[in-house]
């Protein structure tokens, strides 16, 4: 279509990748310390046990959060048209200030 422009939106989409994909990497070894620390017997017996379960849990449920969050976003990166008309709601978007 002529007179399509440039889609705001997928583009910054895609400038927030990298930046999400470092956070969701961050996120998903923040508790790999923690987690060696009790694989090397750092606290054994009363409650650590309980503790060790729930560190595990949460491990799992950070990591599967950190990769739905970038997966998601990519999602909607690859769905975007790179040309937009100019009265579509991804400029209208970027015209109400969310985008520089």
């Amino acid at each position: 279509m002529t007179g399509e422009v440039p889609n705001p939106y997928k583009h910054a989409v895609g400038r927030a990748l990298p930046t999400l994909r470092s956070q969701a990497h961050a996120a998903a070894i923040a508790l790999e310390a923690a987690k060696k620390a009790f694989a090397a017997g750092a606290w054994t017996g009363g409650a650590s046990g309980a503790f060790s379960a729930d560190l595990q849990g949460r491990d799992r449920a950070v990591k599967a959060a950190a990769t739905a969050c970038v997966t998601e976003l990519e999602t909607i990166y690859r769905g975007e048209p790179e040309q937009v008309a100019p009265t579509a709601w991804q400029v209208r978007w970027r015209n109400q200030g969310r985008v520089e």
